[in-house]
């Protein structure tokens, strides 16, 4: 799978997380289902970090109040 597209797509990690832990739903392992919510949470970090670069590129709109 290729992220490079993806990777600053907040969404993208949002659904990735979703599956894990749909995923961990489906397992009986205690230790498995630790380990893939720990991963989905992962995930939701990388959500994070792709909504703050998408906000830190874009540019500042200027006020029409202010000119």
């Amino acid at each position: 799978m290729s992220y490079g597209k993806n990777i600053n797509d907040p969404k993208h990690w949002r659904d990735r997380a979703a599956e894990m832990r749909a995923l961990a739903d489906t397992m009986k392992d205690a230790d498995t289902i630790g380990i893939m919510n720990r991963l989905a949470d992962d995930y939701d970090k990388l959500a994070d970090r792709a909504a703050q670069r998408q906000a830190e590129a874009k540019p500042s709109q200027p006020n029409p109040r202010k000119a």
